[in-house]
């Protein structure tokens, strides 16, 4: 079986050059690449698109327990609010007691 790329046509020569460059050592061959490329596409020809979704939930049920293992959901202190004086405590009682008399 021959592989022709017709050169006047964009994808093909881009194609064409990919093959040119190919790294034959991490390949082995350029047979072996076409071969690998034709089996990688019939296989994924072949998966349903209930299998792409199921792929997609596992994949966002992946990153959503990613993201929250790196949140923080412990309760956070509650902001104290600074204690008041005794002085400053009695002002303040003496002063609802004084907008409590407006109502007599």
């Amino acid at each position: 079986m021959t592989v022709r790329f017709d050169l006047t046509d964009a994808r093909e020569r881009a194609l064409a050059e990919y093959m040119q460059t190919l790294d034959v050592k991490k390949y082995h061959s350029r047979n072996n690449f076409i071969i690998e490329a034709l089996a990688e596409y019939v296989e994924l020809q072949s998966i349903t698109r209930e299998q792409h979704e199921e792929d997609i939930r596992n994949i966002i049920r992946e990153e959503m327990r990613a993201c929250f293992a790196e949140a923080n959901f412990a309760p956070q202190p509650l902001s104290t609010t600074p204690a008041l004086t005794a002085e400053q405590q009695e002002e303040a009682e003496q002063d609802i007691l004084d907008d409590l008399k407006m109502f007599d």
